[in-house]
């Protein structure tokens, strides 16, 4: 039996009868952080950047005043924008698995491979990239800012390196079109009721224009995961 299938598959995302997206694969149903591997390609936000020190006080009003587990939040040391969302190993099936790689190989054969592909890899174009804060994503399983390229080339470069990728690492996820650049901050632990939606909006809102407009991100960093609080750099994408 390999390393891979040893490990406890815990039912995937969105399996517990009224729950968030993230529960119980990603966060247990008291909000404690699970056993959820993988690897991914992401910007880390630099704790320099005026975003991240913006961020800082949300964080912590938030986590003061969580009501009876509303939420986990993710550690600012963990904040990021994805740039190319890479493999989940409790996720295995066609779009969300290399096609070139059998569907129970090992994870630690992916992450080889992987990395000997992007060690290969050009960039492209040089960083930093500008993104542009678009209000919050719809909180429907966490809460998360969505993020826009700041300028019609930076998009086409993002859009245009997200394809590369996909074409480089023989994976091409169902929303590989549509993503939504975003930074997420916390996930829902449970939906909130009405009162907890009404005290986060208002929350959310008056952070929101304390933040600034834009900011810039590093070059992308290849990442292991085991969990949602810590993302593992194994090096960057190089120009």
């Amino acid at each position: 039996m390999t390393k891979s299938e040893m490990i406890e598959r815990r039912p995937l995302a969105g399996a517990e009868a009224g729950r968030p997206g993230g529960v119980p694969a990603k966060f247990d149903t008291e909000g404690r952080v699970q056993h959820f591997p993988g690897n991914t390609i992401i910007c880390h936000l630099s704790p320099e950047s005026p975003l991240f020190e913006a961020l800082l006080p949300l964080y912590r009003e938030l986590e003061a005043e969580n009501p009876d587990t509303l939420i986990t939040l993710l550690p600012p040391s963990s904040w990021h924008m994805t740039v190319f969302e890479g493999v989940c190993d409790q996720v295995r099936k066609p779009g969300f698995w290399p096609s070139d790689l059998p569907m129970d190989a090992p994870l630690e054969d992916c992450n080889a491979v992987y990395s000997r592909k992007l060690q290969k890899f050009n960039l492209g174009f040089d960083a930093p990239f500008r993104l542009r804060i678009d209000g919050y994503l719809p909180r429907v399983n966490g809460i998360g800012l969505h993020l826009n390229p700041a300028s019609a080339s930076q998009e086409s470069e993002l859009r245009g390196l997200r394809d590369r990728l996909s074409d480089t690492l023989q994976i091409r996820h169902p929303s590989h079109e549509a993503y939504a650049f975003h930074l997420s901050i916390a996930y829902f632990i449970r939906f909130p009721s009405e009162q907890e939606s009404a005290w986060l909006e208002a929350k959310l809102t008056e952070y929101l224009t304390k933040l600034p407009r834009e900011f810039d991100l590093g070059l992308p960093e290849f990442c292991y995961f085991d969990t949602m609080f810590e993302f593992r750099r194994q090096f960057f994408l190089e120009p």
